[in-house]
């Protein structure tokens, strides 16, 4: 008899979301309590694009259209399982940043105010780094996706 199949690791989602040379960043509530792009881990047999945009409405309230995968990470998270994170460039069709339970507060923030640490930290060794955010705004560029209206209610 066939052995049952058994799961290796959780599955996440992330999405970069970049609007007029800046990306929407969330501090997180529980620990690690980073600055990072919206996302989560995906349900039982849930589609990535799918659970992605579930996601950022969710915690933001925007609805947004899937352009590209970006990025992968593979690793240990917070000490309690693998995780397989999958990052996407994403667009904002609609809506108003609304922050959800999950987190304290939210910045629109480009490379450089990452860089210099304002008025975002970016912790190292954990979470995203500064690369992440140059690689993602590099592949915008590539893409030529163009400008978005500015945020409705922008920092």
């Amino acid at each position: 008899m066939p052995e049952p199949v058994r799961f290796t690791h959780v599955v996440a989602v992330n999405a970069y979301v970049y609007r007029n040379g800046r990306f929407l960043l969330l501090k997180r509530n529980t620990e690690p309590k980073i600055w990072g792009p919206p996302g989560g881990r995906l349900r039982r047999n849930e589609d990535p694009l799918a659970g992605l945009c579930r996601e950022v409405k969710e915690e933001t309230g925007l609805e947004v259209e899937v352009l590209a995968p970006a990025n992968t990470w593979f690793g240990h998270w917070k000490n309690e399982y693998f995780l397989l994170a999958i990052d996407y460039l994403v667009r904002v069709c609609s809506g108003t940043v609304r922050l959800s339970g999950e987190h304290s507060d939210f910045a629109w923030v480009t490379p450089g105010e990452l860089r210099e640490g304002k008025p975002v930290r970016l912790q190292p060794g954990v979470g995203f780094k500064l690369e992440d955010f140059q690689n993602a705004q590099r592949l915008y560029d590539l893409l030529g996706v163009g400008e978005a209206p500015a945020p409705e209610n922008g920092r």
